[in-house]
């Protein structure tokens, strides 16, 4: 038997680096990140940036999607969840009404070593998830920041940030992001009483100071509970309005390889309509920047721009009706389909193709539900290139 198994490791290793990687993408991130203490050569190819591009291309594409749902102060200190231990809930967006066992996913982290004990969620893109721990009842001060791949059991603890979040006074807004030009995942730190913006780099491992100011006569919506999908093609984007017109609202987008920021209005329609009744989310639709807005209670536009930054290519590209309660955009899964609250008891998903919405079964009480994450398999690693090991686990991550 045992000749048999090192028989089988030799072929696998003669094997041509085409084949392999054929072999390997079809894998489990958690699978392929203990092949690589294997050999060296396996070591290699699975550290390659192309084949983590390429596993992460198929993951997005051929696994069923994942949506997490977290609540909006949870805690990895299982202890505080007797009936639950895991401070979300999962659901294939194919089959909704189904709750997963997550342990058959990941393994959570232990709780953070931070002086507070109430996280949330900051972001979600290609199979990283950035989350904050902070002080439930100053939620202005300080936060201790971390970048989370559920798929490795790995965790990287950010650096305290230069640019302090102040007194009470000051509200703090934190974004995730990833820059395919320089290939680098970014948070962003704004502050709203001095207009100040730092932004920390996965890549070189720091924070930065930058001069780029947010739009003086800007001012950020509260933060919505929407899907995380954020970090199109680089940019960051904020729902915002004008302070001398808080009904005329504005997209503020950060383009994370200029840090630079601009300013998108949204289609003439919206405005124009824009009333109590309208409740508006924005999101990533077939890899464009979009919108979808409820017109009343039962009824929701999708408006999609062909041409990014270009005002007059807003297109509406469906409306869609729930034929009783009233509806709450929350935002569009990998798939193209939009997820939305009805009434304050379900969720659901709404199929454009179908032209039906699929239920879920209740993730966890609706007015605790903060973010909805897409869940990727990514083997994406949470420190810079230079600092990688050749193998690791999560005890080499400790947080």
């Amino acid at each position: 038997m045992l000749r048999k198994k090192v028989d089988m490791k030799s072929t696998m290793e003669n094997l041509p680096g085409e084949v392999l990687s054929n072999i390997f993408i079809r894998l489990l991130a958690k699978q392929l990140s203990q092949m690589r203490c294997a050999c060296k050569s396996w070591n290699a190819l699975l550290s390659e940036s192309s084949f983590i591009k390429s596993h992460l291309h198929h993951s997005i594409h051929h696994n069923d999607e994942i949506l997490l749902f977290f609540s909006r102060v949870f805690s990895f200190n299982n202890s505080q969840f007797i009936a639950n231990p895991f401070p979300f809930t999962a659901h294939p967006s194919r089959s909704p009404d189904l709750k997963l066992n997550l342990s058959n996913f990941f393994k959570l982290p232990v709780k953070p070593k931070s002086e507070y004990s109430h996280g949330n969620v900051i972001g979600s893109i290609n199979g990283l998830i950035c989350f904050n721990y902070g002080p439930f009842s100053l939620p202005t001060r300080d936060y201790a920041i971390y970048v989370w791949n559920p798929s490795l059991s790995a965790v990287l603890t950010l650096p305290p940030c230069p640019l302090p979040s102040g007194d009470s006074k000051t509200k703090t807004n934190f974004r995730f992001g990833y820059d395919p030009k320089t290939d680098d995942y970014k948070v962003v730190k704004l502050t709203s009483i001095v207009p100040q913006v730092a932004v920390y780099s996965m890549r070189k491992g720091s924070w930065d100071l930058i001069t780029q100011r947010f739009p003086l006569n800007m001012r950020i919506i509260m933060r919505k509970p929407e899907v995380c999908v954020d970090g199109h093609n680089g940019r960051l984007h904020w729902l915002c309005y004008t302070k001398f017109k808080r009904k005329l609202e504005r997209i503020v987008a950060f383009d994370l390889g200029a840090e630079t920021f601009s300013v998108i209005p949204l289609p003439d329609s919206i405005l124009q309509h824009n009333d109590q009744h309208r409740w508006n989310v924005f999101g990533v639709l077939a890899g464009k920047l979009c919108v979808m807005s409820r017109v009343r209670d039962g009824d929701c536009e999708v408006w999609v721009m062909d041409d990014y930054g270009v005002a007059e290519s807003w297109v509406k590209r469906h409306v869609f009706s729930q034929s009783s309660g009233a509806i709450y955009p929350y935002g569009f899964t990998l798939h193209n389909e939009f997820l939305f609250q009805v009434d304050i008891d379900r969720f659901a998903l709404y199929d454009p193709i179908a032209a039906k919405p699929k239920n879920f079964e209740n993730p966890c009480p609706l007015n605790v539900v903060d973010k909805v994450v897409q869940y990727v398999d990514s083997l994406v690693w949470v420190v810079p290139a230079e600092r990688e090991v050749s193998c690791y686990s999560i005890s080499q991550f400790p947080i």
